[in-house]
């Protein structure tokens, strides 16, 4: 299994933590900011015209960054937009052994819905400046059109008649009980209101019936999420893999862990881009299938359901 870029990196957690927002000047109220959700609201800030947010984080690093022997370790704070292609970097300052600190800055015309807040290790290794060796375990969102902190859903499951004419884009699936575009910048699951007795399976009063079937759609929702993260994952002018913003982000870091358990994210990221390019997927679909039924928690639901019809069987 080859690694395009095969050097240590950190193995303890990094957490990125917003201390204060100020728009334009002044601090943003308090309930428009959610460190549960770590999520940042702007629309009911009182000032649709602004034009500047200050973003005032702190980072808190691993103690082995300090104890295993990194050379000229930097930390840096990014904004990142998919739709706007907008990335920047703010470099944070050392406050205390493992915890350092910066003001981030957003320009209103550099964005249109939703920044990604997220912060990254750098190190000298073997000679080469500015490896990445960490980032945030965690990423934050900065909301331009929300109105509460809310974390969104990443999918929205829309019923359809796949064989209607004014949706000429789910005929091809007229058959399928239901679909995942995972195209934009939020995925939409399809059901078929066309398949005979889905919706009444979907509304069933068995729950064991009920969880078994949406583990089932949750494990297809899963494979055509990550296929599609995976297809958007770019590289930068070194060649190495970024990760991308948004859901696609989202989906990657909570699956690679099952896909590449052997790795950690940032190699593991590398090793599916490593994969996809030089076309190397034998066993990727297998590993993908197993993350994707884990995720759904299909092996528990289904064990349940064999166990049921085991007894019923019995009687």
């Amino acid at each position: 299994m080859n690694r395009l870029f095969p050097y240590p990196t950190l193995v303890g957690r990094s957490e990125l933590e917003v201390v204060g927002v100020r728009l334009d000047g002044r601090p943003l109220p308090a309930p428009l900011i959610s460190a549960s959700n770590r999520v940042i609201a702007l629309n009911q800030a009182e000032r649709p015209d602004w034009e500047e947010v200050k973003i005032e984080v702190r980072f808190r690093t691993p103690r082995e960054l300090r104890t295993g022997g990194w050379q000229v370790v930097g930390c840096y704070s990014s904004l990142s937009e998919r739709r706007t292609n907008t990335r920047s970097l703010t470099r944070l300052v050392q406050e205390s052994d493992d915890v350092w600190a910066g003001v981030v800055l957003a320009h209103h015309d550099d964005h249109r819905r939703r920044i990604d807040l997220d912060a990254l290790i750098t190190a000298t290794v073997r000679e080469v400046p500015g490896r990445i060796i960490g980032r945030a375990a965690d990423m934050w969102t900065i909301d331009l059109e929300a109105r509460t902190p809310a974390r969104k859903n990443t999918v929205k499951a829309v019923w359809s008649d796949f064989t209607a004419a004014d949706k000429p884009f789910l005929n091809p699936y007229r058959d399928d009980p239901w679909t995942i575009e995972a195209s934009g910048e939020e995925p939409t699951l399809y059901l078929n209101s066309a398949f005979e007795g889905l919706r009444q399976l979907m509304r069933t009063s068995d729950r064991t019936t009920r969880d078994v079937v949406g583990a089932q759609v949750a494990s297809d929702m899963w494979v055509a999420l990550f296929n599609a993260a995976a297809a958007s994952v770019e590289t930068d002018a070194d060649g190495q893999p970024e990760w991308p913003s948004g859901w696609r982000a989202a989906v990657l870091r909570r699956m690679l862990p099952d896909v590449f358990p052997e790795h950690s994210p940032d190699d593991a990221l590398i090793e599916i881009h490593s994969r996809r390019e030089q076309g190397e997927e034998s066993d990727l679909q297998a590993r993908l299938l197993h993350a994707a039924s884990r995720q759904a928690q299909l092996p528990k639901r289904l064990s349940g359901f064999i166990r049921i019809l085991a007894k019923k069987e019995n009687l």
